[in-house]
């Protein structure tokens, strides 16, 4: 198997991070939460007094603990789930409501997004007819470079499997507003390196805003520029990665690691103590 990303040059890697060209508040688009929150049917909250705006053509990490509201937000994000309270605009347009909004946001990761029982090239023409700036292709070289069949269907995969399905769909969908859901699950050392090269690739050419979620912060600590923290559904933290790392450096120590500071925060309850 390859290692570089079809049809793209190495214009970035995660040794050396993100390298923004041009201004990127005019590419992407921004997901604005206000007041926002959101109560499951049997009655638990998920998510608490979110207000918080994701800044345009920026790649955010949500960091926090497994069922911290991190996957409920997102789909928020996406549209696919109405809050209980306040609301989600992508750059001032409905995420539920407006039709727009949903076609420039893509949502990947823990298996959602795809046709779970139908083969894989079943998704691929639905895509293709609802995403407008789907690129055919790049999924059929993704496809290949990943080693996943357009006659596998996605329910039968493995979780790496399924989880290099889910990066060829993120990888070819060319979407304002990229979100991916623990997309990294079960990926093997080298397609997963492979994968954020390459979508460290599409950040240089497209400027899509990208947030990613992982409660595996080594995965994505070189890749991202900001970071929102969950706890028990509320917001504790939300600032550039490097604001959060000297949060929990210590004194004429070296720059402390996203991890550190992960665990420093989420250690107590979920009071924002950090904010742009």
């Amino acid at each position: 198997m390859t290692t570089s990303s079809p049809s793209t040059p190495a214009s970035a890697s995660l040794s050396s991070g993100p390298t923004r060209e041009g201004n990127a508040a005019d590419d992407g688009l921004s997901i604005a939460f206000s007041d926002v929150g959101y109560r499951h049917r049997w009655g638990n909250w998920a998510l608490h007094n979110i207000t918080h705006t994701f800044r345009p053509g920026t790649i955010t990490g949500l960091l926090g603990r497994n069922g911290s509201g991190k996957s409920t937000l997102l789909d928020l994000a996406a549209g696919m789930r109405r809050p209980t309270r306040g609301s989600v605009s992508a750059s001032r347009l409905n995420a539920v409501e407006d039709s727009a909004a949903r076609s420039s946001i893509c949502l990947l990761g823990t298996r959602r997004g795809l046709l779970e029982r139908a083969p894989v090239k079943d998704s691929l023409a639905l895509w293709e007819a609802t995403r407008p700036h789907w690129n055919r292709q790049d999924a059929e070289q993704y496809l290949d470079l990943f080693e996943v069949s357009v006659k596998s269907v996605p329910a039968r995969l493995s979780q790496g499997q399924r989880s290099a399905l889910d990066a060829v769909f993120a990888l070819a969908c060319h979407c304002p507003v990229l979100l991916l859901d623990e997309i990294q699950l079960g990926m093997d050392a080298v397609v997963r390196r492979t994968f954020w090269n390459a979508l460290l690739d599409l950040y240089v050419r497209d400027r899509p805003t990208i947030i990613i979620s992982s409660h595996e912060v080594d995965d994505i600590e070189d890749l991202v520029e900001d970071v929102v923290v969950l706890q028990q559904g509320g917001l504790v933290a939300a600032a550039s990665a490097d604001e959060l790392r000297a949060t929990a450096t210590a004194p004429d120590a070296p720059l402390a690691s996203l991890t550190d500071a992960l665990v420093d925060m989420t250690s107590t309850g979920p009071t924002a103590s950090t904010a742009h």
